[in-house]
Order: structure tokens, then sequence, then C-alpha cells
């Protein structure tokens, strides 16, 4: 089974495929895209593009499920308009199934959970592979 983690941030989503390999352990595709920007939420045909480049980038990779690490939808550190946006593009991908996992339970996975992180992981994607990490390694989370 390989997931994508996914964090949102402006307008782009962050992607790290992971899976768990023959130990149980997990481990993170090395790929060339690891972002999809949306360059105009205004553009009918910006937002079908960007939709096409996910399910592209979806079926490419054999992607059974997205967890996306989720925005506060309102206050100081709410996400903003554009950020739900592509959340809603990811849940409409077809053949896959939309996961949500809160910051707070990625950072305890993090201290608590997390053996190690993959060699040379980009700074950027951190929060995205800890997503797929934790939708693999939590019992019941993908059932």
């Amino acid at each position: 089974m390989r997931v994508c983690g996914c964090e949102i941030s402006a307008q782009e989503v962050r992607l790290a495929v992971v899976y768990l390999n023959d130990e149980g352990d997990v481990e993170m595709l090395r790929l060339k895209a690891t972002r999809i920007e949306l360059e105009d939420d205004t553009s009918e045909a910006d937002l079908r593009s960007f939709l096409a480049d996910l399910q592209e980038f979806c079926r490419k990779h054999e992607i059974d499920t997205f967890v996306i690490k989720t925005r506060a939808k309102k206050g100081r550190m709410a996400g903003g308009a554009v950020s739900f946006k592509i959340e809603t593009l990811i849940q409409l991908i077809e053949g896959c199934e939309t996961k949500f996992v809160s910051p707070v339970a990625l950072a305890h996975f993090a201290k608590k959970d997390l053996e190690k992180y993959p060699e040379k992981l980009p700074v950027y994607l951190k929060n995205a592979f800890l997503a797929g990490a934790y939708a693999l390694t939590k019992s019941g989370f993908l059932a």
C-alpha cells in the first residue's frame, strides 16, 4: 500500500509518498516532483489542470490514500481559502481515499513513535512525510 502525505501551504501541495518495506519500516519514494502548485484559483482551466496533475501523480505513483495535515478553519493560524480549494480537489481524485490528521497528532507521533526520518529528507517535506508515516503505522487509521 502506498500513501501520499500532503501538506497544503499557500497555493501548493507538498507530497511525500511512503510505503512499508518488507521489514515493516516506513520508506519514502524519491520523487522528481514533490509539489504541485495551483496557479490561479479563480481560473476554471487552472483548477481542472491542477486536478488533472493530481490524478496523474496518483496514477503514476500508484497511490491508495492521500493523508492531509489539517489546518485551522478560523483564528490567527487559519488556512486560506485557496488551501481549502486545494484540499477539496485532493478529495475529488478518483480511485483514492482521503484522510486527515491533526498537527497535534503528528507532533506527538514524531516525538513518541517515529524512529527516524529518511536520509536527506527536505525540510519542506517533513510534515507531508509525517502524515504518510502516521497513516501507515497507526493501526486502524486506514481501516
